[in-house]
């Protein structure tokens, strides 16, 4: 028979505290049974953690852990697949909160290297702290167009739901040649690969831009909502925490 360990076992093994354990529990970190009133660990999910699975524990402090990812990754791509459009969340930081949702190639490449990586952090960066409460259109170092929202709980700017890795106008050719021909050069990549993937970034029409400026905030307001509902929920659980602390 499989061995069971107590919320406060886990809490020992692994250094948290009882709110860290809800926590891990809620997004699907770590898993467990009910019993009566009480929560039980199975012996072989405690060593799935302490086997390797290391980053489900870790709580580091200069990474924002305020986002649900699990329901913003599901927000995030619907509203990806409605629109046609690349779309991801982006934190204060212009840390990547999700993945990105339908990627484009033009982008993975660049993504790939780290000086690009570094580049698109910048980006998303300065468009989380610009705090926008309505969409608005951004343009990235590649030339690419995003729609962006500002993510807002409890009056303070957590993020950026963007939409974009598209041209919402036509480019000029010998601007966009020499614009891929630079990027290529500063990031390390073949030219004429990232030519071949830039053919295939959508240039939006009236129709489709019209559509598209719309989506970013109200995504953001359902991950809002989101959060709102997690504030409370955890707040709840502080409750239960310090009420059964001695028990």
């Amino acid at each position: 028979m499989e061995k069971f360990y107590t919320s406060k076992q886990v809490q020992d093994l692994f250094k948290v505290d009882r709110i860290t354990v809800y926590r891990m529990l809620q997004d699907g970190r770590l898993k467990g049974v009910k019993i009566g009133t009480q929560w039980r660990f199975p012996e072989s999910e405690i060593e799935r953690l302490l086997g390797g699975d290391t980053a489900a524990v870790d709580m580091d402090p200069d990474v924002d852990t305020s986002f649900p990812v699990h329901c913003v990754q599901t927000i995030q791509d619907l509203f990806s697949s409605v629109g046609q459009v690349s779309a991801l969340v982006v934190d204060q930081n212009g840390n990547l909160v999700t993945e990105i949702s339908k990627p484009s190639k033009f982008c993975q490449m660049i993504l790939s290297t780290p000086t690009g990586k570094e580049a698109c952090q910048r980006c998303w960066s300065e468009s989380a702290r610009q705090g926008v409460s309505q969409n608005k259109i951004f343009t990235c170092h590649a030339g690419l167009n995003y729609v962006g929202t500002s993510i807002v709980h409890e009056r303070e700017v957590e993020g950026m739901f963007l939409m974009g890795e598209i041209y919402l106008q036509k480019p000029n050719e010998l601007e966009a040649e020499n614009r891929y021909e630079e990027l290529a050069r500063t990031h390390g990549l073949s030219v004429k690969e990232l030519k071949k993937a830039a053919l295939e970034i959508p240039v939006l029409d009236e129709t489709q831009r019209n559509h598209l400026t719309l989506q970013p905030a109200a995504a953001a307001r359902a991950v809002e909502s989101i959060l709102n509902e997690r504030g409370g929920f955890l707040k709840r659980l502080q409750e239960i925490a310090n009420l059964t602390q001695n028990l």
